[in-house]
């Protein structure tokens, strides 16, 4: 499996040509969540590349992406994407985001345009509610503290599983979080909240997604969050998915729905 360099950060990314297909195949980058990795990706990868080239990329700090002391800003993984897509040649890109990847792929449309084809975004976590601020604030301290391993997996299973959430993703979810050191996972979760580049709040983020002029596909499971993306949605090819009662990993959760979907919404844009 490949990996890339930018300023001394190496990526890893796991690339996978179209087996089939006969009209020309998408290029496809999957970018993950916070503290995930490229293996989140393993319901949708068998579907998507029967017809699509598809990456599965590693943010810096994750699975098998170096992790630098600095540069957790959303705007630096946006960066490090736009240059691995020029690397492996894959623009414009269809990005398909879970969680912050939604944030990262949403930077990076709005800063380089020219390299998105459209974007597909699960469960993202921008446009949140400003209310929760103070809370995260807190969080992010507890995250930094001598507990953090039970606060971060204390998260996963009040905030990201519900009751259907499938007993063997609970326990992936919370052995995962664990591979990765607790001072990367505190400094990624600060910055992907309150970094100068974070979408996390409705203030921050609505005007950036105004900004979209690209296709989008959106799941959401939380109401308020899908009614801000309604208000934004590009008009082109752009459609919302509702999933409530959903956990955080609906993708994982209910692969089928998420792949058919998706599916679908790839084969209906423009080439």
């Amino acid at each position: 499996m490949p990996y890339f360099e930018r300023a001394g950060v190496r990526l890893f990314y796991a690339d996978y040509p179209p087996l089939a297909g006969s009209r020309p195949p998408l290029n496809l980058l999957l970018v993950h969540g916070l503290w995930g990795a490229a293996e989140g990706w393993i319901h949708q990868i068998p579907a998507l590349r029967a017809h699509h080239r598809t990456v599965a990329v590693d943010l810096r700090g994750h699975g098998r992406s170096c992790a630098p002391l600095s540069g957790y800003d959303l705007g630096d993984h946006a960066e490090d994407l736009a240059a691995l897509i020029r690397d492996a040649d894959l623009g414009p890109a269809v990005v398909v985001g879970h969680s912050m990847g939604c944030s990262v792929a949403t930077v990076l449309a709005d800063r380089h345009p020219e390299l998105v084809r459209a974007l597909a975004m699960i469960d993202p976590d921008y446009a949140g509610d400003p209310g929760e601020r103070e809370w995260m604030a807190r969080l992010a301290d507890d995250l930094d503290g001598p507990d953090a391993d039970r606060v971060v997996q204390d998260l996963i299973s009040k905030r990201f599983h519900t009751p259907a959430t499938p007993a063997h993703l609970r326990t992936w979810h919370l052995l995962e979080v664990l591979a990765q050191p607790a001072w990367v996972r505190a400094r990624a979760f600060r910055h992907s909240a309150f970094g100068p580049s974070s979408l996390r709040f409705r203030p921050q983020a609505e005007p950036v997604l105004r900004q979209r002029h690209r296709p989008v596909l959106a799941f959401h499971r939380h109401a308020a969050r899908a009614e801000v993306e309604r208000l934004c949605l590009p008009r082109d090819h752009s459609e919302i998915v509702r999933r409530p009662g959903a956990g955080h990993f609906l993708h994982q959760e209910q692969p089928d729905e998420v792949n058919g979907a998706l599916m679908r919404w790839l084969s209906a844009l423009p080439r």
